[in-house]
């Protein structure tokens, strides 16, 4: 009981770190009041959305899905061909792809998560995706990169409409299944349990695999992303409530003395002094004063005042996030070329961090996947390139990589051709180029192409509109 104990403290010390990341990635966080009379005024607008305040520009979230949309496995190797068949099996058969981007969206959401491989009903080998809100992984104190036990846990209702909580124990050698009544809503400590079966583990390896942007339990993407994102709502918040008052101001009327008879206008019951203390603040309200002298509306605050610092706010996420500041709007100028690398150097070193951090994992399953099977092999993740190269530098570079040799097939290949058109593509320019070609054409006939080719024309011009723009 006592791991259970161990295990369970550390799933609930973490729950709240990992709701506020998630949360700020959806957008539902919570605003921040400064004022409790702000919190009054702004609160029961969050009444009719589901407890999320409307307005809501969720910059937060373009931090985490910058590097989640660059974190694509292009192929799974192994050093043994029935490695490579069982890899390409389950990679056609099954919805691998679709685990794979949500572990990885995960891992970045929360800093963390996990995926247990165990064979199905059918007696496949699955991969499943479990929250580190419900499943942790405890390591060796003495040596952390060895796996002393996972756990998960879940709640069921039972026939007699019961809540029950579920936990298993991963053991390199067992695996132990516990039941007891209790809500995890409301789990504090170590709840009533019983030992309900034990399930012999035959391959002497946890399997539960732990994806994370860092050690030892992560770090969310966007963390660094909570403050400014907490200002950016608060200014748009407040902006779209001045919008009432620019559409209906708030008016006022001035007096200098009057009788009890024009108050009466306005007011049928309360005196005059009542009356002024019933002053309402809101669009398209009337202030009357005893004695009209004169009228008048508040002006409406000027949107430059709410509006000029959220670009701000937004410029100093993309610093301290790394995240290129034209993620974050349609409408600023796109770098191209060489300024477009520059500007997203920081982005494309921070997604090879993690494509390490997340590939080591990735081979650790994969060889538990291929030790089940009986295959012993060792694992390499090939990622796609996450820099950012427009259609000029493309084949800007093609051209150079022939000129020294790489051969045509792999050019083609890297540039996206489907293997078999590269490899026709790559025999037709093998059996045209012609010996005594000066350097520039034999690299236009590597590619395939020649000048009187439509398709170089239309490429050529393309790159001509490149410049020009």
């Amino acid at each position: 009981m006592s791991d259970i104990k161990l295990a369970l403290d550390q799933i609930i010390n973490k729950r709240d770190r990992y709701m506020v990341a998630e949360a700020y990635y959806e957008g539902a966080n919570d605003e921040v009041f400064t004022h409790q009379r702000w919190y009054r005024l702004f609160r029961n607008e969050q009444s009719r959305f589901s407890g999320v305040t409307p307005f809501r520009f969720n910059f937060s979230k373009t931090v985490v899905d910058a590097v989640h949309n660059r974190l694509e496995i292009e192929q799974v190797e192994t050093t043994s061909p029935a490695g490579d068949e069982y890899i390409n099996k389950i990679w056609e058969q099954t919805d691998l792809k679709l685990d794979i981007n949500e572990i990885h969206r995960n891992a970045l959401v929360y800093g963390d998560c996990y995926a247990i491989v165990w064979p199905d009903m059918d007696g496949n080998l699955a991969i499943d995706y479990n929250s580190p809100m419900t499943t942790t992984l405890v390591y060796d104190q003495e040596n952390p990169r060895i796996k002393s036990f996972a756990t998960k846990m879940w709640q069921i209702t039972d026939a007699a409409n019961r809540k029950v909580i579920k936990i298993n124990m991963y053991y390199a050698d067992r695996i132990e299944k516990y039941e007891g009544l209790g809500e995890l809503d409301s789990l504090n400590g170590l709840p009533n349990l019983t030992l309900i079966e034990t399930v012999v583990n035959p391959w002497n390896e946890i399997p539960v695999f732990h994806f994370r942007t860092n050690k030892p339990y992560g770090r969310p993407e966007h963390a660094d992303a909570f403050g400014p994102q907490d200002a950016i709502n608060k200014l748009i918040s407040t902006h779209m409530m001045t919008v009432d008052y620019q559409g209906a101001p708030q008016r006022y009327a001035l007096s200098n003395g009057g009788s009890s008879s024009e108050i009466d206008d306005f007011s049928e019951d309360d005196t005059a002094r009542e009356n002024i203390g019933a002053l309402q603040n809101g669009p398209g309200q009337l202030w009357y004063l005893q004695g009209v002298q004169s009228v008048g509306q508040f002006p409406a605050a000027d949107p430059s005042t709410f509006t000029d610092p959220v670009n701000e706010f937004v410029s100093d996420m993309a610093a301290i996030t790394s995240t290129p500041v034209h993620y974050f709007s349609s409408t600023t100028y796109l770098p191209s070329g060489q300024a477009l690398r520059v500007a997203e150097a920081p982005l494309f070193k921070k997604v090879l961090n993690r494509q390490l951090a997340l590939g080591s994992t990735w081979r650790d399953l994969f060889k538990f996947m291929l030790k089940v099977e009986g295959i012993v092999a060792e694992v390499d993740i090939d990622w796609k390139s996450p820099e950012s190269i427009d259609s000029l530098d493309q084949w800007d570079i093609a051209v150079r990589k022939k000129s020294v040799g790489v051969p045509l097939q792999q050019i083609l290949l890297e540039l996206g051709y489907d293997p078999e058109i590269a490899k026709i593509i790559a025999d037709e320019a093998m059996a045209n180029t012609m010996p005594n070609a000066n350097p520039t054409e034999v690299a236009l006939r590597g590619t395939g192409l020649n000048t009187n080719n439509l398709a170089l024309q239309q490429v050529a011009a393309e790159q001509e509109n490149n410049i020009g723009a």
